[in-house]
Order: structure tokens, then sequence, then C-alpha cells
């Protein structure tokens, strides 16, 4: 490679990061209900299964989600500390909908079930905090194939700091079904239009990037060549 064609190695470098996904945030479940919440399944002593599903009209396209968020807004002050325990959470795409959540979760998840995080989420907690969950396998999801379905298995759950109580939306006058984008189902209860208001950190792949990275890498490929 001579000292013209070397000239253009940062551009075509420069095209190449350009061409990857670019990150975005979507909060889904917005506004939270006033002055009220839950703490299943991250809140309180709680041990046991989780399950909240997502309709597909909430996600603009496929993407990749690298974490989520849990929002303590309208608790109000107490807690000190997020609660010690075991939470295994998996991603999956479901057939169910937030009307038709099974209390059976084996009905519920989808063959594209994977975890995507497992450990302990103690910290120091004040109110209003932010509950974010760092995915350490990013789950690829597209709203075309189906609703999203969040699992969550809890063991060992302790509250040493006292409860949490996420903000969440859906509390019609107590009865837990004042919305049509979540439902959710715990120890074989279900609740059809209620949820936690969650956060999703994502990767949002765009077609016009890959055509762009896939230039680049020939590019390169072309230059190396010569």
């Amino acid at each position: 490679m001579n000292k013209a064609t070397s000239s253009f190695v940062p551009t075509i470098i420069a095209l190449c990061f350009a061409a990857l996904p670019v990150s975005a945030g979507l909060v889904v479940g917005l506004p939270p209900d006033p002055g009220n919440g839950n703490c299943l399944p991250f809140g309180c002593a709680y041990s046991g299964d989780y399950q909240q599903v997502y309709t597909s009209s909430l996600f603009p396209g496929p993407m990749l989600i690298t974490s989520l968020a849990f929002y303590d807004t309208q608790g109000g002050p107490g807690p000190t500390f997020m609660n010690s325990g075991s939470w295994t959470i998996s991603l999956s795409t479901t057939s169910v909908d937030w009307n038709t959540i099974s209390g059976n979760p084996a009905d519920n998840i989808g063959p594209d079930n994977s975890v995507v995080f497992s450990g302990n989420l103690y910290q120091p907690w004040t109110f209003p905090d932010t509950l974010l969950i760092a995915l350490t396998t990013p789950f690829s999801y597209n709203p075309a194939d189906g609703n999203l379905l969040m699992n969550v298995e809890v063991s060992g759950a302790s509250e040493p700091g006292g409860f949490i109580m996420f903000d969440a939306n859906g509390d019609s006058a107590g009865y837990f079904n004042g919305n049509t984008i979540m439902g959710r189902q715990y120890h074989g209860y279900t609740d059809h239009g209620f949820g936690l208001v969650t956060g999703f950190d994502t990767a949002i792949p765009e077609p016009a990037s890959f055509a762009l990275l896939g230039a680049g890498l020939l590019a390169l490929g072309l230059l190396r060549r010569r």
C-alpha cells in the first residue's frame, strides 16, 4: 500500500465505526401511577417466579436490549438499601399478551428464552433512585415476531433497608387492570393490565448502516491487496 492509498485508511475506518448500531433509550409504562407502586419482584423479600409481558406495539423495531431500568419516584423516602438476594432474569419473544398471560409460567415463555442476568442487586439506595441492570447477555428482540416477556426467578431475598415501591402503571382503584400494554404473573396469579414501568437501553440496527459497514470493509480489503 503506497502513501496515496494509505491516506484513505482513516476515513474508511471512521465509516466502519459510523456503521455500528446506534444506542437509544426507551421507557414503557409512563406515566407511573401517582403516589403508588409495587415491590415485586425487586423491592421486597419476595421469592419465586415473576413474569411481565410487554405488548410488541411499544417497540419501534428490531433492537438489541443491553440493560433494564426500574424506577423509584412515587413510593417516597425510607429504604436505604436495595434488597439482597439472587435474581435470574430471562427475556423471550412470546405469543401471550397483556390480557392473555397465563398463571402457568411455562405457558408464557417463548422458544428463544435467554438468561440475560443472574446475580445480587444489593446496593445503597436513596429516594428517588433507579435500579439499572446491565445485561451480561444482551437480547435481540424483533417486535414483528411477537411480544416481549421478562421472566424473573428470585431466591433468598431480604429487605435490609426496607421495601421499595417501584413505579408501576395500571392500578385502577386497586384492580390492577388499568392499561392495555402490560400484564404480569406471579405465583400463579395474573394481573391483566398492570406492570412495572420499565426502561430499555438498546442498540438499534439501521439497514443503511450495515450497507455502509460492508462498503468500508470491502474498501479496506482492496487497499490491503494493493
